[in-house]
């Protein structure tokens, strides 16, 4: 039922559009579409096998701009797998001129990484750290564009992501670059979460790409810490990387892995008494994950990307770094897991 509102409501919009506000020049809808996933999955770990029908995501999408200084962009996901519902954009922005714009409303964290990046219904597999970072939340930020618009700056502050709770006096700094250089563009970052009430962990977030025609791959690298522990660097870190080829206008070949892992103990001494609250909320101390895989995506339309096939195998490690015995905590269960992938993702654009 709420599937069918949003596309009636989708249709509706259209129409209106179409009778006048866009001849206005006061109101447009730029992009109005609906998406879904749905992919077959087998597993084998532990020495047993299991496999599902998983229908991954339903989205709804729409953006555009209004009063010539003004644009939005609104997105809800709707996870059918977990039947909860999320919206991931909700935002206002003010275009003062060619150079500087303001930003507010539930939109993404600013964090460095392509694989950050990405929409949810377009990773198929992925980091720890990405199934484990809750990524969007509310607040503003402002933005700095060069004449010629290949870099863009963005300063933002937001409710911290590690608080559920309204509120709770805790914020998320976060100044990211985008370069684009010929064929190389950035994504770097630099973060400051409130993880717990005046502490705050450190993201260092540097995602390259590289755009050679057909081929084009990423490597993405974030360190992780707060600045009162030892190891500030490569204590708790991610690497991934990415490439794709693509051997006809059809058919894609995918290939990519990555790492992550957090050597830190839970342990935090306060007046010579150990307290056991990690350093990390997303890769958890002690943890060692490892992941790599083969895959495809095919377009079976022409010149039409609203229809895609995709698969991959791919494997996954998860492990323990060091005994979790005497630190009263459940270890880290080592497992090995295999999984098989086919799947198909659909989108209807309304208005584009």
């Amino acid at each position: 039922m709420r599937k069918l509102s949003l596309v009636l409501f989708a249709m509706l919009l259209v129409a209106f559009n179409n009778i006048g506000f866009s001849q206005e020049k006061n109101f447009t809808i730029d992009k109005l579409s609906i998406e879904g996933r749905a992919d077959y999955d087998l597993f084998y770990v532990n020495e047993e096998f299991n496999s599902g029908i998983d229908g991954k995501y339903f989205n709804f999408e729409m953006k555009g701009s209004f009063l010539q200084d003004f644009s939005y962009r609104v997105r809800q996901r709707i996870d059918m797998y977990k039947g909860s519902s999320k919206t991931d954009f909700m935002i206002l922005s003010y275009h003062a001129n060619k150079n500087w714009s303001l930003t507010a409303g539930k939109m993404p964290l600013a964090v460095g990484g392509w694989e950050y990046d990405l929409a949810p219904i377009d990773v198929y597999y992925a980091s720890y750290f990405w199934n484990t970072f809750d990524c969007y939340d509310v607040g503003g930020q402002v933005e700095f564009h060069t004449n010629d618009g290949n870099h863009d700056i963005i300063f933002q502050v937001t409710n911290s992501t590690f608080t559920k709770e309204k509120f709770q006096n805790m914020y998320a700094y976060n100044l990211i670059w985008y370069g684009r250089m010929g064929c190389f563009t950035t994504s770097y970052s630099i973060n400051m979460m409130e993880q717990r009430k005046g502490q705050f962990i450190n993201y260092i977030a540097l995602g390259n790409m590289f755009d050679l025609g057909r081929f084009d791959f990423y490597v993405d690298f974030m360190n992780r810490g707060f600045f009162n522990q030892s190891d500030f660097f490569l204590g708790d870190f991610s690497v991934i990387g990415e490439a794709k080829y693509a051997f006809t206008d059809k058919f894609t070949g995918i290939v990519k892995g990555g790492y992550d892992r957090n050597k830190h103990s839970y342990v935090e001494y306060k007046d010579g008494h150990p307290q056991y609250i990690p350093f990390d909320y997303t890769v958890t101390p002690g943890v060692e994950y490892s992941f790599a895989g083969l895959g495809f995506e095919s377009y079976p339309y022409k010149g039409n990307q609203n229809v895609r096939l995709h698969g991959f195998f791919a494997l996954n490690k998860l492990g323990s770094l060091y005994d979790f015995a005497g630190l009263d905590l459940a270890p880290v269960e080592s497992k090995l897991t295999y999984q098989f992938n086919l799947g198909v993702t659909w989108r209807i654009n309304f208005a584009k």
